[in-house]
């Protein structure tokens, strides 16, 4: 056997004892923590309900017309300025109104090349622009009329209305007390039913979900949109925001 197969014989058993201490250290760190885990987590919940208090809503004026570009736009404008205005008038804030879309395109007609060899290219026959305006309205009892008073200012589709709460960090923090003082009764109840004291607080963890629960009656011609024909101002109840407050509470074990 030659001394260079017994030096890499060698090099290969010390890497093996190597790996296998590393190994044993580690499952041992895994056991220590585990054995030593002194501590417990408890869960607190609470519901919250918030009624809310603005609405968010989008309103587009379409407007076709030929190939004269600027009679479009035109046109298209004047309505648009007549919506806003309007909206004005019934208190919406300038700030809470936005454009969000501003699009002109093409109309195209396709000639008939059934019985032809060559047929030649669409031509464009005018042009539809598209503008969207989106608005936020704080006081909700002008939002029926406002719907069916936009529509009567020119306004062809309303949709996306979106309820939201402007503010509701009081119910949250009501929650979270909530929460936390049910986290912190079972803590309590826990330790008794298992012979130990609660320790100091280690950490403490919040979790909310929720989300808008509307309740509207709109009379639309179609789901979420407002035709340019509606005259009877559509009845619309915000509804409430509802969600949940999750508190993990971690606590030290004391015997």
């Amino acid at each position: 056997m030659s001394d260079d197969f017994i030096k890499r014989l060698k090099v290969s058993a010390l890497v093996l004892l190597s790996l296998s201490v590393a190994a044993y250290v580690y499952q041992y760190g895994r056991s220590v923590n585990l054995t030593n885990q002194n501590s417990f987590t408890v869960v607190g919940e609470a519901n919250t309900e918030v009624a809310t208090d603005i609405a968010t809503f989008t309103a587009s004026v379409v407007t076709e017309g030929g190939n004269n570009v600027a009679d479009i736009q035109k046109q298209n404008a004047e309505k648009m300025n007549t919506i806003n205005a309007f909206l004005k008038e019934q208190g919406v804030d300038k700030k809470d109104l936005k454009t969000s879309q501003y699009a002109l395109s093409p109309r195209y007609t396709y000639p008939n090349c059934a019985d032809r060899s060559a047929c030649p290219p669409p031509s464009i026959s005018g042009y539809t622009l598209t503008q969207t305006l989106t608005i936020k309205v704080r006081d909700l009892e002008k939002l029926g009329n406002i719907l069916s008073g936009i529509t009567e200012k020119g306004a062809n589709t309303v949709s996306g209305i979106d309820f939201v709460v402007d503010d509701d960090s009081d119910a949250q923090q009501k929650a979270r007390a909530e929460a936390i003082g049910k986290a912190q009764k079972k803590a309590q109840e826990i330790a008794r039913a298992g012979n130990f004291r609660v320790g100091r607080l280690i950490s403490i963890f919040e979790e909310e979900s929720g989300g808008i629960q509307p309740d509207f009656t709109t009379g639309f011609g179609g789901a979420g949109e407002v035709s340019s024909q509606t005259k009877v101002a559509p009845v619309i109840e915000p509804g409430v925001k509802s969600g949940k407050v999750r508190m993990d509470l971690t606590y030290e074990i004391k015997n």
